[in-house]
């Protein structure tokens, strides 16, 4: 289940973001402050292109979507996501958890969101994401690949889509 994310989420959400493992799979991998944090909750309250939803698995609070550059007229959107791995590596919940996630962000970006372009991009080295984005119907899109600098080294970063 999908929900919007309210301020008392914004500690978990910096946790969750901070979490190794999620930092490694993101173009900026440094701490995020709680200052910095703060900050950036209030720009995406304020900015009617961005959404930020908490995913809910067996009840519980344990990932995060994101969706920005939204698009209503055009019917597109980016999205991105993590979960709560030190909360459910211990109850061998971050498989399902993991699918679960997914399956509910494409609901929610083409049911509530109305898209009818979802882009994801992903670092080419996160290869268990790009086959989860691929099974769930994403198609890669070439033409919008690139390499950015990520700590000095420079990393290809694919652009995927869903089209509804």
């Amino acid at each position: 289940m999908l929900r919007p994310a309210e301020p008392h989420d914004l500690e978990p959400v910096r946790r969750w973001r901070n979490h190794p493992e999620v930092r490694a799979q993101f173009l900026f991998r440094d701490v995020i402050t709680p200052e910095g944090h703060r900050a950036w909750w209030s720009r995406v309250a304020a900015d009617p292109t961005r959404r930020v939803l908490i995913f809910e698995h067996e009840g519980a609070p344990a990932g995060a979507v994101t969706f920005q550059d939204h698009d209503p007229v055009a019917g597109t959107a980016e999205w991105g996501f993590f979960l709560d791995i030190d909360g459910l590596r211990p109850r061998n919940a971050l498989f399902g958890a993991w699918i679960g996630l997914e399956q509910a962000a494409i609901r929610y970006a083409l049911d509530d969101l109305r898209l009818t372009v979802l882009g994801a991009r992903t670092l080419a080295t996160n290869k268990p994401v790009l086959a989860l984005h691929r099974r769930n119907g994403f198609v890669e899109v070439p033409s919008r690949h690139y390499t950015t600098d990520i700590d000095g080294t420079p990393t290809p970063v694919l652009w995927l889509e869903l089209r509804s």
